[in-house]
């Protein structure tokens, strides 16, 4: 029986106490731009408001900034930021760079979106210079609170039905694929975690610290 459907996006009474921005990781993405020596060249994979490359500015404020999106909607708010927005698909088309000259690229909250991980990463490689950084934020199926709802036969929160995920990735998944895919090409420096349910930020951002692979999302 068909009945008047209700909104699949209405939040769980536990975000009451969570800060939800936290599985972004502004502050991790911070404190990993603070181990780099130099960017002059920076590339956000899935821009949206730019926040991302704010923090490369504020790090690095003669960098080059570059936003990659599907779609236009920010244009001048990123032009605003510094911020050269390129729209095109990410998963079809090259990434509008020389081989070899990207100090940087980010991917935070993009690689569970997208069905041409392989595509993607061998623009990735192809695009960064030798000696260049990758920083990668994705969110984590295996988080404390996702084994508990295991145990109840539900399904983990970022890999509902309705979402518009299609990737899930544990905490060691990404070191995994990057060593399989490009042999010797890759090296993980820093596994961080971000966002840990149902504690307010402080506690949650101290367990993410303490436990990476279990906390909501998972930084490389």
């Amino acid at each position: 029986m068909y009945t008047r459907p209700g909104s699949v996006g209405a939040s769980s009474g536990l975000l009451r106490f969570v800060d939800v921005q936290e599985q972004y990781g502004r502050h991790v993405v911070e404190k990993m731009l603070a181990r780099l020596p130099a960017v002059h060249l920076a590339c956000d994979l899935g821009v949206g408001y730019g926040h991302d490359l704010s923090l490369v500015n504020e790090r690095f404020p003669e960098a080059r900034l570059v936003g990659i999106d599907y779609v236009e909607n920010h244009q001048l708010l990123l032009q605003e930021r510094g911020i050269e927005l390129r729209v095109f698909d990410l998963e079809r088309e090259a990434l509008p760079f020389d081989d070899a000259s990207v100090d940087l690229f980010i991917a935070n909250q993009v690689l569970e979106h997208v069905k041409e991980l392989f595509w993607i990463s061998h623009q990735v490689a192809l695009k960064l210079l030798l000696g260049g950084y990758i920083i990668i934020g994705v969110p984590n199926i295996g988080a404390l609170h996702n084994r508990l709802t295991f145990l109840f036969g539900r399904q983990p929160s970022q890999m509902k039905s309705y979402s518009a995920h299609v990737r899930g990735f544990t905490a060691y998944e990404i070191p995994h694929f990057f060593s399989v895919c490009f042999p010797g090409g890759f090296r993980c420096e820093l596994l961080c975690g971000a966002q840990f349910y149902p504690f307010p930020r402080l506690l949650a951002r101290a367990l993410a610290r303490l436990f990476p692979a279990l906390a909501h999302s998972t930084f490389y």
